[in-house]
């Protein structure tokens, strides 16, 4: 399957799968004619990729869970360990998120306390 192919197919920028490309994270064969193609398989990846990016995992972090998926050894540990490490943080950010709106609803109420109190 070609990079437009791919793309098409699986939704993903072009931009994207030559990163993962650059990254080595995804890996390209070549036709008979030379022309580079992807494997499906490799594709499938690749749309986990963006979701680990998106969600908060660096590419170093990445790089690593992919050559342990790679690995013939039970690694299976290490990859939780990895995954585990990425929803904390997520989920850190989320609660961060989470105390600016509190104090958002906050400093709305006190507004419209204020707002009242003159009104009456």
């Amino acid at each position: 399957m070609t990079i437009q192919e791919a793309s098409s197919k699986f939704h993903i920028k072009m931009e994207s799968l030559q990163f993962y490309l650059e990254n080595g994270l995804l890996e390209q064969s070549r036709t008979e004619d030379g022309i580079p193609e992807f494997i499906e398989e490799d594709l499938q990846c690749a749309v986990q990729f963006r979701f680990l990016l998106d969600a908060g995992m660096d590419i170093a972090t990445l790089k690593q869970l992919v050559q342990l998926m790679k690995t013939k050894a039970d690694t299976v540990s290490e990859q939780v360990r990895i995954l585990r490490k990425c929803r904390y943080q997520l989920l850190e950010e989320i609660h961060g998120k989470q105390q600016c709106l509190d104090q958002l609803d906050y400093y709305i109420h006190e507004i419209r306390q204020k707002q009242t109190k003159k009104e009456a």
